[in-house]
């Protein structure tokens, strides 16, 4: 590792230029190491949490058992041949501070609270991580990266999976392989994704032309087989208007890429599209409508600090869990008896 001495001999005697040269060779060493280091933190802090992916039931925070039906199919890890993909257009503003080194979990945005989320988890099961710093369309909204970004990655994965920024793993020690037996994701399912909420009351809000709800881009499982690159071409050239005629309608209004999706894509491929009940992977606690409470993916299209919440609980009983070890087994000698409240000569 560089020392301050390797480059200058005193602090008073550096000047701006060589002090600044110091920050950085100390900084490019964390960089260096920092994902090493982070990877083996989270191995000891989660070795003892982390579920199989055959575990029988997961408990939640009420004590209630969520239980995987018989037969699991993925009886193995899958590790590096499983993606997390961040896609983003923006920059991260942490990423902007910490350069400044005015870095503080306290001023931390939802945006880099649900990527560090998600590389969190990533990095605690093995699986491979990417964020894609996408360009802007010129002549359509930046959810639009979705279909090409995804389908440059996926050759090289027998699993992508993708959540918006304001979108939360809610268990951090569940592997996919988990959810995917639970969802009984078979071979020929090419995406997974979870419907909006849909209400009698405002029956045209999350569906499409023929009545039907739509399903959300912003949490998907995609596997590669035979029609994964068919459809995710077929989606990315929409708004062309070649084989859809007035997909273009969806380049900047609401919602974009999922309503083109929604309204001609999945028709073409119902088959190989998995969709789940909107409770199962969006929404948020406090979500009458279409029971959208997040039981496994939590996605705050509103209350986007609760993304922030989630992954500081998540660490926050990971790092705590051996604290309590200490004092429940007394390891150590931490826990003293008096047996007699009395001063000791």
């Amino acid at each position: 590792m560089p020392t301050a001495a390797s480059i200058c001999t005193s602090r008073l005697a550096c000047s701006s230029q060589e002090i600044l040269l110091t920050t950085r060779a100390y900084r490019s060493h964390a960089d260096a190491k920092a994902d090493v280091s982070v990877r083996e933190v989270l191995r000891l802090l989660y070795d003892g949490l982390k579920l199989a992916p055959t575990a029988p039931y997961i408990r939640d925070s009420t004590g209630s058992h969520i239980v995987l039906p018989p037969n699991p199919q993925y009886t193995k890890r899958l590790g590096s041949e499983i993606l997390i993909i961040d896609l983003e257009t923006r920059p991260l503003k942490s990423t902007a501070d910490y350069a400044k080194g005015e870095f503080d979990w306290r001023n931390l945005g939802h945006v880099s609270a649900g990527v560090f989320n998600h590389y969190t988890y990533a990095l605690i099961h093995g699986y491979d991580y990417k964020f894609v710093h996408a360009h802007e369309f010129e002549d359509r909204h930046a959810t639009w990266i979705k279909p090409s970004a995804l389908a440059n990655h996926i050759k090289n994965y027998k699993f992508i999976v993708f959540l918006d920024a304001d979108a939360t793993f809610r268990f951090l020690h569940l592997p996919i392989e988990w959810m995917l037996n639970y969802w009984d994701i078979k071979s020929h399912h090419s995406f997974v994704m979870a419907k909006d909420p849909w209400s009698e009351t405002d029956p045209d809000v999350n569906a499409d032309r023929f009545n039907r709800t739509l399903t959300n881009t912003g949490f998907m499982i995609v596997q590669n087989n035979e029609n994964t690159m068919p459809i995710l071409k077929a989606w990315h050239e929409c708004p062309d208007d070649v084989r859809y005629a007035n997909c273009s309608q969806w380049k900047r209004p609401r919602f974009h890429e999922q309503s083109a999706f929604g309204e001609f894509i999945r028709y073409d491929y119902e088959e190989s599209i998995k969709e789940l009940d909107c409770g199962e992977a969006n929404g948020f606690p406090g979500v009458t409508v279409s029971n959208c409470q997040g039981k496994f993916i939590r996605h705050y299209w509103f209350h986007k600090h609760n993304v922030k919440i989630d992954f500081h609980e998540n660490m926050m009983n990971a790092f705590t869990l051996p604290i309590q070890k200490v004092f429940a087994e007394n390891i150590g000698g931490v826990i003293v008896e008096q047996e007699q409240n009395v001063i000791h000569d």
